[in-house]
């Protein structure tokens, strides 16, 4: 809508529009966040991805920058969990990232 000139505001009414609904249990929450972090990756592989969408001159650069980053944000998890997986994986294997100081490379 903005690459094509609409303008957004953020409204705070004093009364509710409407009452939502929300996740009351874990799977529920875990299917919640599963759909929306597969609709941002369905768009960034999209032909609506804001890194080429909208280059006309509409969208300025904190809003490509905002929807560049809604996108991308589930890819993300990707490095974080090699990141919690990688100390296991050495603990169970014996081997380590960092190798040990030896007297050999001290001389």
């Amino acid at each position: 809508m903005h690459a094509r000139g609409w303008w957004s505001i953020y409204c705070m009414p004093k009364r509710p529009p409407f009452k939502g609904s929300a996740p009351i249990n874990l799977s529920d929450r875990l299917n919640q966040v599963l759909r929306w972090a597969l609709g941002s990756v369905e768009i960034l592989f999209s032909r609506h991805c804001p890194l080429w969408y909208g280059y006309g001159g509409r969208l300025k650069f904190l809003e490509r920058f905002a929807y560049i980053n809604t996108t991308i944000y589930p890819l993300t998890s990707i490095p974080l969990l090699i990141y919690c997986i990688l100390p296991a994986i050495c603990l169970l294997t014996g081997k380590f990232i960092i190798p040990e100081i030896s007297n050999f490379a001290i001389r």
